[in-house]
């Protein structure tokens, strides 16, 4: 039999490629572009007669900043685009128009210094699937024949800062709230691609924990633990972090929202570490406490396993149905029922809900604290988990966090693989030390 040629081999090869990127599901940052106009379509239906949405992209950064574009304006775009517009107007609008997107043309200077961004072109229009954009110089006109039928408007962030004046020019009688309220609903039941894409920031995150408790040892600074953490959620694809990492020693684990990160961390301390790596525009949020000197004190353990147990008990209370406010009165019981007790900033002492001061649960998707409608749970919701112990009259700190998927049953702990019992903690920070 004579052999096939490799000409024609190569050319079979590149048939059944070309084949392949045919049939592939054009995406933007992961997310289907189908996705993105099902969206969009969404918030269109749900708009009254006489409204209608703005949404500003966000603009050029200080030179210190990268840019980061709004979640909302990503959400329904998939477009890192400064200065731009989009536009969504209710399905029964008077306008021929339903979905407009403003885009500036690119000058030579800032093709220069930012490299090529989404034009007013058909390139655009194919990869997003918008078919009506225009250029953003014709946006005044635009919204002054708009707003003549539309006068209340509902506006992102961005718009709220930077299209008041525009909006109020086209009409002075223009009604202006914030279109969180709607986009709400929308964001808090996570898709399967954005599911796949939180569960990578997840991952990211894990391996910051990890890369973070092979660092920890007495004598390093709370900096060198984050930068420990950073380089992990790069190497894992990570563009960004999802919020200021927060690695409190001693007792800075007291201070909810610290992130100075300049202490220096000493022998026998606790180290509260909570941190999340964005990937694609969604976030994860882990939290777990090390011991310092790779053990617990006796002290330090019991309150551990009291808020861990807290924890498990929560995921078991987790379900369709139960609101994030239940979840998080279930675990102040809990506290108060505790049989251990601790002194507060008087002496005084006290059962342990007292020193469970902040909520136990937030919703977690683009923002870290995602748009909540404070709906029941619910199949598809990403929320977190996260009880905590804070009591400065003894320099203690513990809270343990976890990201969950709401399923039809119950919940999946997205980042279970990052240990959280006590006696594996404890062998994950001293392991770096036998190597």
């Amino acid at each position: 039999m004579r052999r096939p040629s490799l000409v024609w081999i190569l050319g079979l090869i590149l048939i059944s490629q070309s084949l392949y990127a045919v049939g592939e599901t054009p995406t933007l940052w992961g997310i289907p572009v189908s996705e993105y106009a099902q969206r969009r379509e969404q918030l269109r239906q749900t708009l009254e007669s006489d409204q209608i949405a703005i949404f500003a992209s966000e603009t050029s950064p200080p030179t210190r900043m990268r840019f980061r574009q709004d979640n909302n304006f990503m959400y329904l775009t998939g477009l890192e685009a400064m200065n731009s517009v989009l536009v969504i107007l209710p399905d029964d609008s008077p306008l021929e128009e339903r979905v407009v997107l403003f885009l500036p043309r690119q000058s030579r200077v800032s093709r220069l210094f930012e490299g090529p961004l989404p034009e007013p072109n058909d390139q655009t229009r194919r990869e997003t699937g918008i078919e009506d954009i225009r250029e953003r110089s014709e946006l005044s006109a635009f919204l002054a024949e708009a707003l003549k039928v539309h006068p209340r408007v509902l506006v992102n962030r961005p718009a709220r800062t930077l299209l008041t004046d525009a909006i109020r020019e086209a009409n002075p009688e223009a009604q202006i709230t914030s279109v969180d309220r709607l986009m709400a609903p929308m964001r808090v039941v996570k898709s399967p691609a954005e599911i796949a894409l939180l569960r990578k920031a997840v991952a990211a995150s894990i391996a910051g924990h990890r890369a973070l408790a092979q660092r920890l040892a007495p004598g390093v600074y709370e900096y060198e633990l984050e930068g420990a953490a950073q380089e992990a959620f790069r190497r894992h694809g990570s563009e960004r972090e999802g919020y200021p990492m927060i690695i409190g020693s001693g007792p800075n684990a007291c201070i909810l929202h610290y992130n100075a990160n300049k202490r220096q961390v000493q022998a026998n301390e606790l180290v509260l570490v909570d941190i999340g790596a964005e990937y694609s525009y969604y976030t994860a949020d882990i939290t777990r406490t090390y011991p310092a000197s790779g053990k617990f004190t006796p002290r330090q353990r019991e309150l551990y396993i009291a808020v861990l147990d807290a924890m498990k008990y929560a995921e078991k209370e987790a379900k369709p149905g139960i609101t994030l406010r239940e979840l998080h009165q279930k675990v102040v019981e809990f506290f108060r029922n505790h049989k251990l007790r601790a002194k507060d900033e008087n002496g005084n002492e006290q059962t342990l809900d007292r020193f469970f001061v902040h909520g136990l649960s937030h919703m977690m998707g683009m923002d870290v604290h995602d748009l909540d409608p404070n709906q029941p749970l619910r199949p598809g919701m990403v929320f977190t988990i996260e009880p905590g112990l804070y009591i400065p009259s003894e320099g203690i700190g513990i809270r343990i966090e976890d990201d969950y998927l709401v399923t039809e049953s119950g919940v999946e702990n997205l980042s279970r693989a990052l240990p959280r019992e006590p006696d594996a903690v404890e062998r994950m920070v001293r392991g770096a030390r036998r190597r």
